[in-house]
């Protein structure tokens, strides 16, 4: 952790070396992001572009993607996320021909949008035979998450051939990650990606929001700020032991619910989770957990969840030993 955070640290200070005594340009260019050797390490990498994006004055700019011949998902989907929410009009060029169907495929150029009154099956069900779902945006508090909920989770696994066993962890974790944004962002918008990699046997899963953040959440309803005292990444650690936004009972039950999600996800599946709001973010997998403050001006517009689910289940799992 300390090099990941001291990696992250130089190569801020490098950006800020490079923009301000260089001559400045409209275009960024996009690396190459084809693993994630740690949950949450292709951060590294949005980090640079979102700090070279922001400090191009223009309105318009372009990302140079002429290096990239594979993106992660855990690259791939807060690249998306962060290009349609900025604010900037960003004109992508020079992909190589080899990722360009896969760039349309995923909704690169512009998320899926979820209505409210769209047939989900229709829409959704036709990737099952498909080893990912495109970037989808979904309008938060509306008629249709629960449905929304259910017809992921049955798309996802039935795409990775996913052990049976996994459809209630699946259908949980979703259906607790979304309830909790839609609860407590404040969000217009939700988002969601997921990839089965074959050759790691997984499912990688990205949720996220554009709304207030975990430590804006607190701040909106005054609830911790001595425990939080201006502190990010004490805010989300709150957040993740069950300390609500909402002084009610049930919100109280959405918290411990994101926890038992984490616990299953971890110590049941052998997966791992990784939560950035704001300024911090939590890491939680075999090797421990972690809440980290970012350095002062890095940070995400929103709240945004990956989860690494292996889709063969220990033989000794048992899911009622984290809800109950």
């Amino acid at each position: 952790m300390f090099f990941y955070i001291i990696f992250l640290i130089c190569s801020i200070n490098t950006l800020r070396y490079l923009l301000n005594f260089a001559n400045m340009n409209s275009i960024v260019k996009i690396p190459n992001v084809d693993r994630d050797v740690r949950i949450g390490s292709a951060f590294n990498h949005l980090f640079r572009i979102i700090f070279q994006t922001e400090n191009i004055q223009e309105d318009y700019l372009e990302w140079d993607l002429s290096r990239a011949s594979f993106f992660h998902p855990f690259f791939l989907a807060p690249l998306v996320i962060y290009k349609q929410s900025c604010g900037k009009n960003i004109l992508c060029k020079g992909m190589p021909n080899r990722i360009l169907s896969y760039l349309d495929l995923v909704c690169f150029y512009k998320a899926m949008l979820i209505d409210e009154n769209m047939k989900l099956e229709l829409v959704l069900d036709k990737y099952i035979s498909k080893s990912y779902l495109p970037i989808c945006q979904f309008e938060l508090c509306k008629s249709n998450i629960d449905g929304l909920q259910s017809v992921l989770q049955r798309v996802i696994r039935q795409q990775s051939n996913a052990d049976f066993r996994i459809t209630t962890p699946l259908s949980y974790m979703i259906g607790e990650i979304v309830d909790n944004i839609n609860e407590h962002s404040c969000a217009r918008f939700g988002y969601i990606f997921s990839q089965y990699l074959k050759k790691e046997r997984c499912i990688d899963l990205v949720i996220a929001d554009d709304g207030i953040t975990v430590y804006g959440s607190y701040a909106k309803f005054g609830l911790y700020q001595n425990e939080i005292n201006g502190d990010e990444a004490m805010a989300l650690k709150l957040a993740n032991e069950g300390k609500s936004t909402k002084n009610l009972p049930d919100a109280e039950n959405r918290g411990y619910g994101i926890s038992s999600s984490k616990d299953m996800l971890v110590n049941g599946l052998n997966g791992s989770f990784f939560m950035l709001s704001g300024g911090a973010f939590h890491r939680y997998d075999t090797q421990g957990s972690s809440f980290v403050r970012l350095p002062k001006g890095v940070s995400w517009n929103g709240t945004i969840i990956l989860m690494r689910i292996p889709v063969a289940v220990p033989e000794n799992f048992n899911y009622e030993k984290y809800i109950f």
